[in-house]
């Protein structure tokens, strides 16, 4: 090939570079640059920002870069209160502490021989609505506390025998207290119990030995008493370490022995108690050793019984450490 030629071919080439070094840049009808070129130019430039009125219709932009929040901004969107309808802590308490004081009044609407209460009795004796009672009835059913029985009514439920026999067993007594009480009713024929305080007015019977010979079984182990007057609240009211001050002063007792009371009529006018207290170690009461009968048989014998329920007494503090 020439040098004509080759002369010719580098001036076309000229001609072209020059054509499109001189071309303006394309536009859409009137006059806006097209988004491609606005993107070229926003990258040459170093900015984002495009010409809001080259985008229209189906060339609209969404942006998925979010700016950097103020730190005020995250903390109050940290604090803002969670959605409706999502529980992110505990309820109060205070609703179920009062729903467990309700179920414990149903069940101390009970009382001994009682074996079946309808719904009614249970309104009276609670003063609750029926419709409450049902629904703690209903939960305390779940829990075995009480059983519904087919004539629509309610009893106590098993799980009262395992919780009382769960305390009975936690106060070390059980080995104790009952062959106690079975020899000291051997040797006086009469009924005799222990007792433990149950709060300020009542006490409970822990256990019972029933004499060989009677018409009626007058208190069985379970059975709540108020404190009264007679020989057994006596002890109480005399060596209860929770009293703020003894109510009577301690009796007179001769030295190494150990104290008793006995009262007449005190609570029932055709009965007679004899009592011991029985002490833990550090001389704290334990509970009331009482024997107890018919004002006719056992007062007669009462200065001959009284060293007997002292001496069983002091024998159980002896076993307890007292």
């Amino acid at each position: 090939m020439g040098d004509s030629g080759v002369n010719d071919r580098a001036a076309a080439i000229e001609g072209r570079a020059g054509s499109c070094a001189g071309r303006r840049p394309a536009r859409h009808s009137g006059g806006r640059e097209d988004l491609p070129t606005q993107r070229r130019r926003s990258a040459l430039n170093g900015s984002d920002a495009l010409d809001p009125n080259g985008l229209t219709g189906a060339a609209a932009i969404i942006r998925t870069d979010v700016p950097a929040q103020p730190a005020a901004a995250v903390t109050r969107a940290r604090q803002a209160p969670p959605p409706r309808g999502r529980l992110l802590s505990p309820p109060s308490t205070a609703s179920g502490v009062a729903a467990v004081g309700r179920a414990m009044t149903v069940l101390g609407a009970f009382r001994p021989g009682d074996t079946a209460l309808p719904l009614r009795v249970l309104a009276a004796r609670t003063g609750l609505y029926k419709s409450t009672i049902l629904r703690l009835l209903a939960s305390l059913e779940r829990h075995c506390c009480v059983r519904r029985n087919t004539d629509g009514s309610w009893s106590p439920g098993p799980m009262l025998l395992h919780w009382g026999s769960l305390y009975a067993r936690g106060l070390g007594l059980e080995s104790l207290v009952p062959p106690v009480l079975d020899s000291l009713t051997e040797a006086t024929g009469q009924g005799a119990t222990f007792w433990v305080k149950l709060d300020d007015q009542r006490r409970i019977c822990l256990y019972r030995a029933a004499p060989p010979r009677t018409l009626r079984v007058a208190v069985q182990a379970g059975d709540m008493m108020p404190l009264g007057a007679a020989a057994t609240g006596r002890v109480f009211a005399i060596w209860d370490p929770s009293s703020a001050e003894a109510v009577e002063a301690e009796p007179e007792v001769a030295p190494g022995a150990h104290p008793v009371i006995a009262t007449q009529g005190s609570r029932d006018l055709d009965a007679a108690a004899i009592s011991a207290p029985v002490f833990q170690p550090g001389r704290i009461l334990c509970g009331a050793l009482t024997l107890s009968g018919s004002n006719e048989r056992l007062w007669p014998e009462v200065e001959r019984v009284k060293p007997l329920v002292a001496e069983a007494a002091a024998g159980l503090t002896r076993a307890l450490g007292g």
